[in-house]
């Protein structure tokens, strides 16, 4: 349980603050800047959408997801 938690909140935060994926979504779509397009640009609407997507994925699945943003995270920091 703990891995899907920690799967769920490296993925978004990956997603939403090293990846910036909802600004390319924004200028793709070329949506104004400062709209909100949730839950995709909010790491803890996300984080819960990706959590139960993950409770019904196989563990195998979770921990490699866990474990490659995991080292996207802690990348960030330490670049």
């Amino acid at each position: 349980m703990i891995t899907n938690v920690l799967a769920a909140f490296f993925f978004s935060y990956y997603f939403v603050n090293i990846y910036n994926a909802p600004i390319r979504i924004k200028k793709i779509f070329k949506i104004n800047p400062a709209r909100r397009i949730k839950p995709l640009d909010c790491v803890t609407c996300l984080s819960v959408y990706v959590a139960a997507i993950l409770f019904f994925c196989p563990f195998e699945l979770t921990q490699f997801i866990a474990v490659i943003f995991c080292a996207g995270y802690f990348g960030n920091f330490i670049k």
